[in-house]
């Protein structure tokens, strides 16, 4: 898929359906996208916010109302939610995957995100605003990993 604008479906106010999935995204600041869009894409974002497509097996990432789009590929991280993210993070600000939250679990028996944040990053500082894709906390990827990580030290 290449990053050109195609059309959207609008559905009402405020919800917007992916052009390609037609499923409806969540939105997402425009200070969010600038920070995660690919440095050759700058240009292409504008003043606008967009929707982010929460759909695991879509390959578009962010798109607005006026059908600009970016694709999977035209973004700085892997998107946690989709099939084939490489990483997956759990938390986007101290580059935490889901694995690394799912070792401390099991190898040090760690189940609340502070003390696995600190453990992986001493420094650590919250900038879920410019650094997640949805321009929200991790907690729950976070969380959802720690929930992976306690099921396999269960079963």
């Amino acid at each position: 898929m290449n990053n050109k604008q195609i059309p959207v479906l609008k559905i009402t106010a405020g919800l917007v359906a992916c052009p390609a999935c037609k499923k409806i995204g969540v939105t997402v600041k425009n200070v969010t996208v600038r920070h995660i869009v690919e440095k050759e894409q700058m240009e292409r974002v504008g003043k606008g916010d967009y929707h982010l497509c929460m759909d695991p097996e879509c390959d578009i990432a962010y798109y607005d109302e006026k059908g600009t789009i970016f694709d999977k590929r035209a973004i700085k991280v892997p998107l946690w939610f989709k099939k084939d993210a490489s990483p997956k993070y759990a938390c986007y600000c101290s580059r935490i995957t889901e694995n690394d939250v799912i070792k401390a679990v099991l190898e040090h028996g760690m189940q609340d995100m502070g003390t696995i944040r600190k453990f992986y990053d001493k420094d650590e500082k919250c900038q879920c605003k410019i650094k997640n894709p949805t321009g929200n906390c991790c907690t729950k990827a976070f969380n959802k990993a720690i929930r992976k990580g306690i099921e396999s030290k269960n079963s």
